[in-house]
């Protein structure tokens, strides 16, 4: 299945150019295993999906073990991930390939209109969840991006 990942907008700009290839998590819901596609949203002040990644794998580790391996695959200074990791013994890294820029960006109220008026359902989402693959085709749809098989 999809996921949705909510990032700030610097580090999804990092992932879909390519340059940011690990995206770290203090959690991870217990659904998310190893997915295949990742969803981009760039968080406030942007609030839209911007594009997508493939999701290679997922691993647990020790925060005081790995502080700066874990911040130079993140490309974000040890400081920065000790306070976002603050309390936590273990971090979530998903690693990300293959990225796309959709070509046009979705706005997230946009995104909540099309679900609402195509899919007949409400779409509130979560820094971090499983989607659908039928949600999945509403954003790809939306931002004019096209699967070529």
């Amino acid at each position: 299945m999809p996921v949705w990942m909510s990032v700030k907008p610097r580090y999804a700009d990092m992932i879909l150019s390519g340059v940011k290839t690990v995206e770290v998590r203090r959690w991870l819901p217990t659904t998310i295993v190893n997915e295949d596609t990742c969803v981009v949203y760039a968080s406030s002040p942007t609030k839209a999906v911007l594009g997508e990644a493939r999701i290679n794998g997922i691993r647990r580790v020790r925060v005081d073990d790995n502080l700066d391996e874990i911040a130079a695959a993140a490309k974000t200074s040890p400081e920065e991930l000790r306070e976002y990791l603050d309390g936590k013994e273990h971090a979530y890294l998903i690693e990300l390939a293959d990225p796309v820029r959709y070509p046009n960006p979705v706005p997230l109220q946009d995104l909540k209109d099309i679900v609402r008026r195509e899919l007949n359902r409400e779409f509130h989402p979560n820094p971090l969840f499983r989607i659908d693959y039928e949600l999945l085709d509403a954003v790809r749809a939306a931002a004019g991006f096209r699967v070529s098989l």
